[in-house]
Protein backbone atom coordinates (compact mmCIF):
# COMPACT_ATOMS: atom_id res chain seq x y z
CA UNK A 1 0.00 0.00 0.00
CA UNK A 2 3.20 2.35 0.52
CA UNK A 3 3.25 2.63 -2.94
CA UNK A 4 0.84 4.71 -4.31
CA UNK A 5 0.13 3.23 -7.96
CA UNK A 6 -0.81 0.25 -5.64
CA UNK A 7 -3.45 2.59 -4.12
CA UNK A 8 -4.40 3.81 -7.20
CA UNK A 9 -5.68 0.29 -8.21
CA UNK A 10 -7.65 -0.31 -5.12
CA UNK A 11 -9.05 3.04 -5.40
CA UNK A 12 -9.91 2.46 -8.80
CA UNK A 13 -12.31 -0.58 -8.10
CA UNK A 14 -13.70 0.87 -5.35
CA UNK A 15 -14.57 3.91 -7.27
CA UNK A 16 -16.40 1.55 -10.07
CA UNK A 17 -18.34 0.09 -7.07
CA UNK A 18 -19.08 3.37 -5.53
CA UNK A 19 -20.60 4.48 -9.17
CA UNK A 20 -22.55 1.68 -10.25
CA UNK A 21 -24.55 1.69 -6.92
CA UNK A 22 -25.15 5.50 -6.21
CA UNK A 23 -27.89 5.94 -3.87
CA UNK A 24 -30.27 9.07 -2.43
CA UNK A 25 -29.96 11.20 0.44
CA UNK A 26 -30.41 9.12 3.68
CA UNK A 27 -30.65 6.03 1.56
CA UNK A 28 -27.14 5.29 1.39
CA UNK A 29 -27.75 2.20 2.98
CA UNK A 30 -25.20 -0.23 0.72
CA UNK A 31 -22.89 2.81 0.02
CA UNK A 32 -22.44 2.60 3.89
CA UNK A 33 -22.25 -0.98 4.39
CA UNK A 34 -19.69 -1.12 1.16
CA UNK A 35 -17.72 1.45 2.98
CA UNK A 36 -17.56 -0.44 6.44
CA UNK A 37 -16.94 -3.19 4.63
CA UNK A 38 -13.38 -1.74 3.52
CA UNK A 39 -12.81 -0.24 6.54
CA UNK A 40 -13.11 -3.47 8.48
CA UNK A 41 -11.11 -5.41 6.55
CA UNK A 42 -8.29 -3.23 6.76
CA UNK A 43 -8.56 -3.16 10.59
CA UNK A 44 -9.77 0.60 11.09
CA UNK A 45 -12.05 1.62 13.73
CA UNK A 46 -15.49 2.79 13.41
CA UNK A 47 -17.36 4.79 16.17
CA UNK A 48 -20.80 4.13 17.17
CA UNK A 49 -22.21 7.36 16.27
CA UNK A 50 -25.65 6.51 15.97
CA UNK A 51 -26.19 7.43 12.26
CA UNK A 52 -28.47 5.47 9.99
CA UNK A 53 -26.48 6.21 7.20
CA UNK A 54 -22.89 7.35 6.44
CA UNK A 55 -20.41 6.79 9.22
CA UNK A 56 -17.26 8.26 10.99
CA UNK A 57 -13.84 5.98 11.31
CA UNK A 58 -11.16 7.03 13.56
CA UNK A 59 -7.33 6.71 13.25
CA UNK A 60 -5.51 7.25 16.46
CA UNK A 61 -1.47 7.18 16.22
CA UNK A 62 0.42 4.65 17.57
CA UNK A 63 3.92 7.20 17.95
CA UNK A 64 5.62 8.31 21.14
CA UNK A 65 4.06 11.56 22.18
CA UNK A 66 6.69 14.14 21.97
CA UNK A 67 6.20 18.27 20.87
CA UNK A 68 5.89 17.36 16.82
CA UNK A 69 3.54 14.56 16.51
CA UNK A 70 0.28 15.41 17.43
CA UNK A 71 -0.62 14.24 20.74
CA UNK A 72 -4.22 14.75 22.03
CA UNK A 73 -4.92 16.44 19.07
CA UNK A 74 -7.87 15.95 16.78
CA UNK A 75 -8.82 16.44 13.17
CA UNK A 76 -11.28 15.42 10.41
CA UNK A 77 -11.83 14.97 6.78
CA UNK A 78 -14.82 14.65 5.35
CA UNK A 79 -15.91 12.86 1.68
CA UNK A 80 -19.42 12.60 0.95
CA UNK A 81 -21.53 9.71 -0.22
CA UNK A 82 -24.92 10.63 -1.78
CA UNK A 83 -26.03 10.46 -5.05
CA UNK A 84 -28.60 12.91 -7.60
CA UNK A 85 -31.88 11.46 -9.18
CA UNK A 86 -30.67 11.54 -12.67
CA UNK A 87 -30.74 8.76 -15.21
CA UNK A 88 -27.17 8.35 -15.97
CA UNK A 89 -26.04 8.76 -19.80
CA UNK A 90 -22.16 8.02 -19.80
CA UNK A 91 -21.39 4.98 -21.70
CA UNK A 92 -19.23 3.32 -18.71
CA UNK A 93 -18.79 -0.37 -18.67
CA UNK A 94 -19.52 0.62 -15.12
CA UNK A 95 -22.74 2.52 -15.28
CA UNK A 96 -25.12 3.46 -12.43
CA UNK A 97 -27.24 -0.25 -11.81
CA UNK A 98 -29.75 2.00 -9.50
CA UNK A 99 -32.26 3.39 -12.42
CA UNK A 100 -32.68 6.52 -12.05
CA UNK A 101 -29.70 7.23 -9.93
CA UNK A 102 -26.09 8.93 -10.49
CA UNK A 103 -23.26 9.71 -8.67
CA UNK A 104 -23.45 13.45 -11.22
CA UNK A 105 -21.97 15.69 -8.82
CA UNK A 106 -18.72 13.22 -8.30
CA UNK A 107 -19.38 11.91 -4.62
CA UNK A 108 -18.46 8.49 -5.52
CA UNK A 109 -14.95 10.06 -6.23
CA UNK A 110 -14.99 11.96 -2.93
CA UNK A 111 -16.15 8.95 -0.73
CA UNK A 112 -13.14 7.45 -2.72
CA UNK A 113 -10.54 9.93 -2.04
CA UNK A 114 -11.36 10.12 1.63
CA UNK A 115 -11.54 6.51 1.77
CA UNK A 116 -7.71 6.31 0.22
CA UNK A 117 -6.65 8.65 2.93
CA UNK A 118 -7.94 6.36 5.90
CA UNK A 119 -6.28 3.65 4.34
CA UNK A 120 -2.68 5.70 3.98
CA UNK A 121 -3.52 7.07 7.65
CA UNK A 122 -3.86 3.71 9.02
CA UNK A 123 -1.13 2.37 7.46
CA UNK A 124 0.99 5.95 8.95
CA UNK A 125 -0.46 5.43 12.76
CA UNK A 126 3.23 4.78 14.09
CA UNK A 127 3.93 8.40 12.60
CA UNK A 128 1.82 10.11 14.70
CA UNK A 129 0.37 10.29 18.41
CA UNK A 130 -3.05 12.25 17.31
CA UNK A 131 -6.48 11.38 15.85
CA UNK A 132 -7.80 11.84 12.73
CA UNK A 133 -11.55 11.01 12.06
CA UNK A 134 -13.12 10.55 8.61
CA UNK A 135 -16.31 11.85 8.09
CA UNK A 136 -18.59 9.71 5.13
CA UNK A 137 -21.26 11.95 5.33
CA UNK A 138 -24.69 11.53 3.94
CA UNK A 139 -27.23 13.87 2.48
CA UNK A 140 -25.08 16.66 0.96
CA UNK A 141 -27.55 17.05 -1.67
CA UNK A 142 -30.76 16.74 0.06
CA UNK A 143 -33.39 19.98 0.16
CA UNK A 144 -32.66 20.54 3.41
CA UNK A 145 -36.02 21.29 5.78
CA UNK A 146 -36.62 21.49 9.61
CA UNK A 147 -37.06 18.27 9.86
CA UNK A 148 -34.80 16.89 7.62
CA UNK A 149 -31.44 18.85 7.55
CA UNK A 150 -28.58 18.60 5.53
CA UNK A 151 -26.35 15.78 6.23
CA UNK A 152 -23.71 17.72 7.68
CA UNK A 153 -25.89 19.08 10.25
CA UNK A 154 -26.39 15.66 11.06
CA UNK A 155 -23.42 14.59 11.71
CA UNK A 156 -22.59 17.30 13.96
CA UNK A 157 -25.84 16.74 16.50
CA UNK A 158 -23.96 13.43 16.48
CA UNK A 159 -21.90 14.69 19.20
CA UNK A 160 -18.79 12.69 17.99
CA UNK A 161 -16.71 15.21 16.18
CA UNK A 162 -17.07 17.58 19.61
CA UNK A 163 -13.36 16.97 19.74
CA UNK A 164 -12.26 18.23 16.77
CA UNK A 165 -10.27 21.03 16.19
CA UNK A 166 -10.08 21.49 12.75
CA UNK A 167 -11.79 20.12 9.65
CA UNK A 168 -10.78 19.54 6.13
CA UNK A 169 -13.48 18.72 2.93
CA UNK A 170 -12.67 17.23 -0.59
CA UNK A 171 -14.71 17.80 -3.71
CA UNK A 172 -13.74 16.94 -7.22
CA UNK A 173 -14.22 19.85 -9.63
CA UNK A 174 -14.27 19.48 -13.57
CA UNK A 175 -12.95 23.61 -13.99
CA UNK A 176 -9.43 21.41 -13.65
CA UNK A 177 -7.41 18.85 -15.04
CA UNK A 178 -6.31 15.38 -12.81
CA UNK A 179 -3.30 16.35 -11.07
CA UNK A 180 -4.55 20.38 -10.78
CA UNK A 181 -5.82 21.07 -7.09
CA UNK A 182 -7.92 24.35 -6.28
CA UNK A 183 -7.60 25.58 -2.62
CA UNK A 184 -9.14 29.00 -2.03
CA UNK A 185 -7.93 31.23 0.57
CA UNK A 186 -11.22 32.79 2.32
CA UNK A 187 -14.93 31.86 0.44
CA UNK A 188 -15.07 29.01 -1.57
CA UNK A 189 -18.71 28.71 -2.09
CA UNK A 190 -22.08 30.63 -1.50
CA UNK A 191 -24.35 30.93 1.34
CA UNK A 192 -27.87 29.30 -0.35
CA UNK A 193 -31.22 31.48 0.75
CA UNK A 194 -34.12 30.96 -0.57
CA UNK A 195 -36.92 34.18 0.10
CA UNK A 196 -40.29 33.86 -1.04
CA UNK A 197 -43.37 37.05 -0.89
CA UNK A 198 -47.42 36.45 -0.76
CA UNK A 199 -48.44 40.05 -2.57
CA UNK A 200 -52.41 40.65 -1.17
CA UNK A 201 -54.32 43.14 -2.74
CA UNK A 202 -58.05 42.82 -3.10
CA UNK A 203 -59.70 41.53 -6.66
CA UNK A 204 -62.05 43.24 -9.44
CA UNK A 205 -62.78 43.47 -12.69
CA UNK A 206 -60.17 45.02 -14.42
CA UNK A 207 -62.26 47.27 -16.35
CA UNK A 208 -62.63 49.06 -12.89
CA UNK A 209 -59.34 49.12 -11.13
CA UNK A 210 -59.86 51.65 -8.72
CA UNK A 211 -62.57 49.73 -6.91
CA UNK A 212 -59.58 47.08 -6.05
CA UNK A 213 -55.65 46.77 -4.86
CA UNK A 214 -54.02 45.21 -8.32
CA UNK A 215 -50.78 43.52 -6.61
CA UNK A 216 -49.78 43.41 -9.89
CA UNK A 217 -48.32 47.02 -9.00
CA UNK A 218 -46.16 46.12 -6.15
CA UNK A 219 -44.95 42.97 -7.77
CA UNK A 220 -43.60 45.05 -10.48
CA UNK A 221 -42.07 47.05 -8.25
CA UNK A 222 -40.62 43.91 -6.51
CA UNK A 223 -38.99 42.96 -9.83
CA UNK A 224 -37.00 46.11 -10.45
CA UNK A 225 -35.89 46.75 -6.91
CA UNK A 226 -34.58 43.30 -5.69
CA UNK A 227 -32.66 43.22 -8.88
CA UNK A 228 -30.63 45.94 -7.96
CA UNK A 229 -29.80 44.85 -4.78
CA UNK A 230 -26.92 43.30 -5.74
CA UNK A 231 -25.27 45.74 -8.01
CA UNK A 232 -26.14 48.90 -5.51
CA UNK A 233 -26.40 47.26 -2.00
CA UNK A 234 -22.96 45.22 -1.81
CA UNK A 235 -19.50 45.60 -2.26
CA UNK A 236 -18.81 45.06 -5.75
CA UNK A 237 -15.88 43.29 -5.76
CA UNK A 238 -17.41 40.44 -3.46
CA UNK A 239 -19.47 37.60 -5.28
CA UNK A 240 -22.67 37.65 -5.26
CA UNK A 241 -26.05 37.10 -6.78
CA UNK A 242 -29.85 37.87 -6.38
CA UNK A 243 -31.73 35.89 -8.93
CA UNK A 244 -36.14 35.63 -9.03
CA UNK A 245 -37.02 32.21 -10.58
CA UNK A 246 -40.60 32.69 -9.98
CA UNK A 247 -43.66 35.01 -10.58
CA UNK A 248 -47.14 34.61 -11.13
CA UNK A 249 -50.59 36.20 -10.74
CA UNK A 250 -54.14 35.93 -11.76
CA UNK A 251 -55.27 33.59 -14.31
CA UNK A 252 -57.04 35.01 -17.28
CA UNK A 253 -56.85 38.66 -18.95
CA UNK A 254 -59.93 40.94 -17.74
CA UNK A 255 -59.79 40.32 -13.96
CA UNK A 256 -57.30 41.44 -11.15
CA UNK A 257 -56.27 39.17 -8.50
CA UNK A 258 -56.18 38.89 -5.41
CA UNK A 259 -52.90 37.99 -5.16
CA UNK A 260 -49.26 37.57 -6.23
CA UNK A 261 -46.28 35.49 -6.02
CA UNK A 262 -42.78 36.14 -6.19
CA UNK A 263 -40.11 33.82 -5.46
CA UNK A 264 -36.22 33.23 -5.73
CA UNK A 265 -32.52 32.93 -4.21
CA UNK A 266 -29.73 35.29 -2.69
CA UNK A 267 -25.99 33.49 -2.79
CA UNK A 268 -23.38 34.66 -1.58
CA UNK A 269 -19.48 34.17 -0.44
CA UNK A 270 -19.15 36.98 2.66
CA UNK A 271 -21.65 36.65 5.67
CA UNK A 272 -22.00 40.49 6.06
CA UNK A 273 -23.24 40.25 2.09
CA UNK A 274 -26.08 37.59 3.27
CA UNK A 275 -27.69 40.05 6.07
CA UNK A 276 -27.21 42.83 4.04
CA UNK A 277 -29.34 40.99 0.75
CA UNK A 278 -31.79 39.92 3.40
CA UNK A 279 -32.42 43.68 5.60
CA UNK A 280 -32.82 45.27 1.83
CA UNK A 281 -35.27 42.49 0.27
CA UNK A 282 -37.35 43.12 3.71
CA UNK A 283 -37.75 46.92 3.50
CA UNK A 284 -38.35 47.00 -0.12
CA UNK A 285 -41.13 44.59 0.94
CA UNK A 286 -41.98 46.37 3.58
CA UNK A 287 -41.87 49.43 1.88
CA UNK A 288 -43.47 48.92 -1.51
CA UNK A 289 -46.22 47.14 0.39
CA UNK A 290 -46.82 51.12 1.85
CA UNK A 291 -47.04 52.63 -1.23
CA UNK A 292 -49.30 50.59 -3.25
CA UNK A 293 -51.36 49.76 -0.37
CA UNK A 294 -50.95 45.88 -0.77
CA UNK A 295 -50.36 43.56 2.50
CA UNK A 296 -46.73 41.18 2.10
CA UNK A 297 -46.12 38.22 3.66
CA UNK A 298 -42.45 37.40 3.37
CA UNK A 299 -40.66 34.63 3.54
CA UNK A 300 -36.69 34.15 3.87
CA UNK A 301 -35.54 30.30 4.64
CA UNK A 302 -31.25 30.47 5.46
CA UNK A 303 -29.86 27.05 3.80
CA UNK A 304 -26.24 26.02 4.09
CA UNK A 305 -23.68 29.31 4.44
CA UNK A 306 -20.64 29.86 2.74
CA UNK A 307 -17.48 27.75 2.95
CA UNK A 308 -14.79 29.96 3.98
CA UNK A 309 -11.65 28.43 4.20
CA UNK A 310 -9.31 29.37 7.53
CA UNK A 311 -5.82 31.32 6.08
CA UNK A 312 -3.67 29.14 8.15
CA UNK A 313 -5.27 25.89 7.00
CA UNK A 314 -5.52 26.82 3.44
CA UNK A 315 -1.86 28.10 3.03
CA UNK A 316 -1.02 24.39 4.84
CA UNK A 317 -3.01 22.32 2.26
CA UNK A 318 -1.74 24.28 -1.02
CA UNK A 319 2.13 24.29 0.58
CA UNK A 320 1.49 20.50 1.13
CA UNK A 321 0.17 20.16 -2.67
CA UNK A 322 3.41 22.02 -3.73
CA UNK A 323 5.73 19.86 -1.64
CA UNK A 324 3.78 16.25 -3.29
CA UNK A 325 4.53 18.07 -6.56
CA UNK A 326 1.12 18.41 -7.40
CA UNK A 327 -0.18 21.40 -9.23
CA UNK A 328 -2.16 24.12 -7.01
CA UNK A 329 -4.01 26.11 -9.71
CA UNK A 330 -6.20 29.18 -8.87
CA UNK A 331 -9.48 27.89 -7.77
CA UNK A 332 -13.21 28.99 -10.02
CA UNK A 333 -15.62 31.02 -8.29
CA UNK A 334 -18.78 29.48 -7.49
CA UNK A 335 -21.75 30.41 -5.89
CA UNK A 336 -23.11 26.91 -5.55
CA UNK A 337 -23.71 25.66 -2.03
CA UNK A 338 -22.21 23.16 0.15
CA UNK A 339 -22.95 21.68 3.62
CA UNK A 340 -18.75 21.26 4.79
CA UNK A 341 -19.77 24.63 5.88
CA UNK A 342 -21.38 23.72 8.85
CA UNK A 343 -18.03 21.94 9.72
CA UNK A 344 -16.06 25.18 9.52
CA UNK A 345 -18.93 27.00 12.20
CA UNK A 346 -17.75 24.26 14.38
CA UNK A 347 -13.98 24.47 14.08
CA UNK A 348 -11.42 26.43 10.81
CA UNK A 349 -10.55 24.27 8.30
CA UNK A 350 -10.14 24.28 4.54
CA UNK A 351 -11.93 23.01 1.36
CA UNK A 352 -9.73 20.83 -0.99
CA UNK A 353 -11.13 20.46 -4.93
CA UNK A 354 -9.18 17.78 -6.94
CA UNK A 355 -9.69 18.51 -10.72
CA UNK A 356 -11.17 15.62 -12.30
CA UNK A 357 -11.73 16.92 -15.99
CA UNK A 358 -14.27 16.17 -18.59
CA UNK A 359 -15.22 19.53 -18.86
CA UNK A 360 -17.47 19.29 -21.70
CA UNK A 361 -19.84 16.96 -18.89
CA UNK A 362 -21.41 19.68 -17.11
CA UNK A 363 -21.69 18.44 -13.42
CA UNK A 364 -24.99 17.56 -12.15
CA UNK A 365 -25.84 16.09 -15.03
CA UNK A 366 -26.41 12.62 -17.17
CA UNK A 367 -23.14 12.80 -18.73
CA UNK A 368 -20.78 13.11 -16.40
CA UNK A 369 -18.05 10.90 -14.57
CA UNK A 370 -14.69 11.90 -12.82
CA UNK A 371 -11.64 11.40 -14.69
CA UNK A 372 -9.31 8.91 -12.09
CA UNK A 373 -5.96 9.61 -12.86
CA UNK A 374 -5.45 11.72 -9.53
CA UNK A 375 -7.05 9.41 -6.69
CA UNK A 376 -3.73 8.37 -4.88
CA UNK A 377 -2.63 11.62 -5.49
CA UNK A 378 -5.65 13.00 -4.24
CA UNK A 379 -5.55 10.98 -0.35
CA UNK A 380 -2.20 11.24 -0.15
CA UNK A 381 -2.71 14.77 0.18
CA UNK A 382 -5.68 14.78 2.01
CA UNK A 383 -3.35 12.19 4.44
CA UNK A 384 -0.31 14.32 4.32
CA UNK A 385 -2.03 17.64 5.32
CA UNK A 386 -3.82 15.70 8.37
CA UNK A 387 -0.28 14.50 9.54
CA UNK A 388 1.16 18.03 9.27
CA UNK A 389 -2.06 19.76 10.48
CA UNK A 390 -1.94 17.57 13.64
CA UNK A 391 2.22 18.42 14.04
CA UNK A 392 0.80 22.22 13.64
CA UNK A 393 -1.64 21.88 16.38
CA UNK A 394 1.25 20.38 18.62
CA UNK A 395 3.91 23.22 17.71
Amino acid sequence: MSNLQQLQDELETHYRWFHQHPEPSYQEFATTEHIRQILTSHGIEILDSGLKTGLIARITGTAEPDTTLGAGHVIAIRGDIDALPITEDTGLSYASLNPGWLHGCGHDYNLTTALGAALLLNERRDTFAGTVKVIFQPAEEVAATKDTPTGAVTVLNTGALDDVEAYYGVHDTNTAEPGEFAIATGPDSGAVDKFRMRIHGRGTHAAHPDRGINPIRTLGALIDAIQSIAGQDVDPTHPRVVTLTHVESGSTWNVIADDAFLEGTARTAFPEDRTIIHDRIAALANGLAAAYDTAIDFQWEYGSPSVVNDPQWAALAAGTAADLGLSVVPPTPSLGGEDFSYYLQHAPGAFIRIGVGNAERPMHGATFYANLDALADGANLLATVALRTLAQLDA
